[in-house]
């Protein structure tokens, strides 16, 4: 099966925190549980280099927007290796392959007529004497009423064209602004309703916050988006008569998804469609809510415009996460950063808990207390400590030989079926159930080594498969346990060791102090702004 596994492009605009780890950590343990099963992969992001808050930021640091995208990409590519990301590509959007690819994809659309010219009324500033770009305006939401200065309204969701605004000022000025006549590309979006539709119709395990804003945007009716804008930072229209303008970067990044899975199937004699559409292919998007209406109905249209007909595609949008009760902000330094992750603690501690604690159906909250207690509990009293008394008693009283004996049907059957229910949630999303699942079983099993005469050999046989049942959420931990077993690489199925050494390891997790908690939350006050 062909596996493309889609997460949302950062801006290059700032490091990363742990709100935003959370909502695109589902992406690895997808793209590791496919090929554990044996699919083709191609796990995909990249930098999102163009549009205004990336050129924001660059004046706020004093750099280019050039020098921005070159910092924060090479930025995102070690924060994500350093979390266990195993993305197949990490591309930025300003890159000639991926520019070139855009301006062919536009021609295309343009030619079918699917992008066509129109004149229109666009906000200008007299005073600073220029077109502002979205970022540079401010206004009412015109369907809430609530104040919008970016291009979607966090209040109810809805993706906003500027030009809609109500009671619009200057943001760099302050003055109300005017509207003037310019010329624009704009994308037929009203064209692929019936696409967007059957989508949503034919969509299989989508969470509600996708259906919800889906089936909303298809009541209103969808509205033709402009594809140019007047700024300098981008990538430029290949038609004559838009010299000064560029591409608007919500119709230039979310192909992204597209110029990437190319790249990486450069030189393999495969279609790049092959992945996109088909019985044998599958498209995961993984993003927070915001960003579902781009993943929804806006990349699925310009799909539909560029043939790509009838792609199974799941969506996993997240809700929030929140830190200690309120809202990770960047601005207000309230936030923990992943480079402070890397830094402090076992990373695999974060993804487990991550998950466990994830924002799959609404928002849930990050707290150091929590996390120390989750991780003691589960990771170190748990997992770490049935995995050493195992291996101790191997080393002790079997010369670190794996132990003579058989498993019984029971036990081979509730493993087997726990690899079908495992993929099953992970496939669906549901990726807390999972881990619930996993972890419960080590419990039993725990129990039943401390409880009853001791069978050594089946436990072992437990220790061997969790490092293929946990290897897509905590990784670097199966990948210590695999190499003290001997074990070969990780595969999506029942495996049994039954001959050969075993190696006994320090514990695989270490209790945490629950004192870090009130130190932690003392340092975030400390340094919030």
């Amino acid at each position: 099966m062909n596996i493309i596994v889609g997460n949302a492009w950062p801006y290059a605009n700032g490091p990363l925190h742990l709100g935003r780890i959370a909502v695109w950590l589902p992406g690895d343990i997808i793209a590791r549980y496919h090929r554990l099963m044996g699919d083709e992969v191609i796990f995909l992001s990249g930098t999102d280099c163009h549009g205004t808050p990336v050129t924001m930021r660059a004046k706020d640091e004093g750099i280019t927007p050039l020098e921005a995208t070159i910092k924060y990409h090479a930025e995102f590519k070690k924060c994500f290796a350093s979390l266990g990301f195993s993305f197949d590509i990490f591309e930025k959007t300003h890159s000639e392959y991926h520019e070139e690819k855009v301006k062919e994809f536009i021609l295309e659309l343009y030619n079918k007529g699917y992008i066509y010219d129109k004149v229109i009324e666009q906000t200008y500033c007299e005073n600073c004497n220029e077109f502002l770009s979205d970022r540079y305006v401010e206004g009412k939401c015109p369907h809430c009423k609530e104040l919008v200065s970016e291009d979607q309204c966090e209040n109810c969701s809805e993706l906003i064209d500027y030009e809609d605004l109500l009671e619009k000022r200057c943001k760099l000025c302050g003055n109300e602004t005017i509207e003037k006549e310019t010329r624009h590309l704009f994308f037929s979006l009203s064209n692929f309703e019936n696409d967007v539709r059957r989508l949503l119709i034919r969509q299989k395990g989508w969470r509600e916050n996708a259906q919800n804003i889906v089936k909303r945007y298809l009541d209103e009716g969808l509205r033709d988006k402009a594809v140019t804008r007047d700024f300098n930072w981008g990538v430029d229209v290949p038609l004559e008569g838009y010299e000064d303008k560029k591409i608007f970067v919500w119709i230039e990044a979310v192909m992204g998804y597209l110029t990437a899975s190319m790249k990486a199937l450069e030189g393999k004699d495969e279609d790049w469609k092959d992945y996109w559409q088909g019985e044998d292919s599958r498209v995961y998007f993984v993003h927070g809510k915001d960003n579902i209406p781009f993943h929804t109905v806006i990349f699925p249209a310009i799909l539909a415009g560029l043939g790509v007909k009838n792609p199974n595609l799941r969506v996993i949008s997240s809700e929030y996460l929140k830190l200690e009760g309120k809202n990770f902000s960047s601005v207000k330094n309230w936030a923990i950063w992943a480079d402070y992750i890397v830094e402090n603690y076992n990373v695999d501690e974060f993804r487990y808990y991550l998950t466990l604690n994830s924002p799959e159906v609404k928002d849930t909250d990050f707290t150091w207390r929590d996390f120390i207690n989750v991780s003691n509990r589960d990771l170190v009293n748990n997992f770490s400590n049935f995995t050493k008394k195992v291996l101790t008693e191997i080393e002790e009283n079997y010369k670190s030989n794996v132990p003579k004996g058989i498993i019984s049907k029971e036990l081979k059957d509730e493993i087997l079926n726990l690899y079908f229910d495992i993929g099953d949630y992970i496939e669906e999303g549901h990726f807390k159930n999972a881990l619930i699942d996993i972890m419960n079983f080590i419990k039993k099993a725990n129990r039943e080594y401390d409880n009853k005469e001791k069978n050594t050999y089946e436990a072992l046989q437990v220790i061997v498969n969790l490092t293929n049942l946990l290897e897509p959420f905590i990784p670097m931990t199966c990948e210590k346990l695999r190499v003290a077993l001997s074990l070969d690489e990780p595969i999506w199925s029942y495996i049994e060791k039954k001959e050969g050494k075993i190696s006994n390891i320090d514990p695989l997790f270490e209790k945490l102090d629950r004192k870090r908690a009130s130190d932690e939350i003392k340092r975030l006050k400390d340094e919030k702004n």
